[in-house]
């Protein structure tokens, strides 16, 4: 009688390693193929600008139904992208005497203050690698809100926002930030010299909102203020970087999540003398910088559960750069864009 040889420990142990080798082998190929099907379903492909170009080429244009005082326009661009601000960096000497500049503009305009003295002021903490782990510099910002009243709906608000602050100085070069946000500050001007002329339906906050380039600050603030409550708040209209796109394209970014809000967008889009493209709203499976949801100032409307649309451009090449200056910006089309900003604003107002 044979006797079979008993297989040893380390044969054991081998045998067992491959069995385990195997089960991941399995539950890791299953795990990639999941997570390839789950990206490829949401794929900004499917956003299909392309077919949306295609579609808007034959677009019969007219004038949009408000147009901004170009003049006016361009010189706010040109005065807060000026030397005098040194980029309007959160909590420095050019954001405030950016904000002395703006608080006049919105008197001057006989924009009534939502707070006194049109100042929302906040502190938050402003992080940088080295304070990783023993937490951020102290930071203070200020708001700036305006309010037109409405004449049918005033309990019922539009915010109209954008941004003023920018990234200030850096290695001795100025930040000028005229794309962003000169551009969208000074067309949120123009909305409340329009609306001013022209009262609205509801009432029409005007919000600058300071930190936006320090992790959205400002309106992280406004919203969980209570200055304003949400419940009221019908829309959020964000303008942040109006001025200069390399295919003429602007962005409007909200509808995925609120598709109703097409019906504004669609009659404007078919006369603009711009091309409108929806997109970079649909969700991604993981971070991405092609979605805008959280890009700006409007994604803490959207945690809060307010409706929102955001009117921007893609990044060009002096994005967050010394050269984003007055020269650089494509002033025809931006009195463009700013003319479907304001009369989007318009439609909004006169919807129900």
């Amino acid at each position: 009688m044979s006797i079979g040889m008993t297989p040893s420990r380390a044969q054991r142990w081998r045998a067992g390693l491959w069995r385990r080798l195997k089960r991941l082998l399995i539950v890791g190929t299953i795990a990639v193929v999941a997570g390839w099907l789950y990206a490829a379903s949401f794929s900004p492909e499917r956003e299909d600008w392309d077919g949306q170009r295609a579609a808007l080429a034959n677009r019969t244009m007219r004038p949009l139904p408000v147009r901004p005082d170009r003049d006016s326009l361009l010189a706010d661009v040109r005065e807060l992208a000026s030397e005098k601000y040194a980029g309007r960096r959160v909590d420095s000497d050019g954001g405030r005497l950016a904000a002395d500049y703006l608080v006049g503009r919105l008197q001057a305009l006989g924009i009534a203050p939502l707070v006194p003295g049109y100042r929302q002021p906040f502190s938050f903490q402003r992080k940088r690698i080295r304070q990783f782990w023993t937490g951020g510099i102290d930071t203070h910002g200020v708001n700036l809100l305006g309010v037109v009243r409405g004449q049918s709906r005033p309990d019922d608000y539009l915010v109209v926002s954008a941004h003023y602050d920018h990234l200030g100085e850096h290695n001795g070069a100025i930040y000028p930030g005229a794309d962003d946000n000169a551009s969208g500050v000074a067309t949120l001007l123009a909305a409340a010299a329009h609306f001013k002329a022209h009262p609205p339906a509801h009432s029409i906050v005007f919000a600058l909102f300071d930190g936006e380039e320090t992790g959205m600050a400002g309106a992280r603030h406004f919203v969980d203020s209570g200055v304003l409550s949400m419940a009221k708040v019908r829309l959020n209209l964000n303008f942040d970087m109006l001025s200069r796109s390399s295919d003429g394209v602007l962005f409007a970014t909200g509808t995925w999540q609120h598709p109703e809000l097409k019906a504004l967008v669609d009659p404007l889009r078919a006369q603009a003398p711009i091309v409108v493209l929806y997109g970079h709203d649909q969700p991604r499976p993981f971070w991405d910088s092609e979605d805008w949801v959280h890009a700006s100032d409007h994604g803490c409307f959207h945690d809060a559960g307010v409706p929102f649309l955001y009117l921007g451009v893609p990044d060009h090449a002096d994005y967050h750069r010394p050269g984003d200056t007055f020269d650089a910006i494509d002033a025809d089309f931006f009195v463009d864009c700013a003319a479907f900003a304001l009369s989007l604003v318009a439609a909004a107002d006169a919807a129900e």
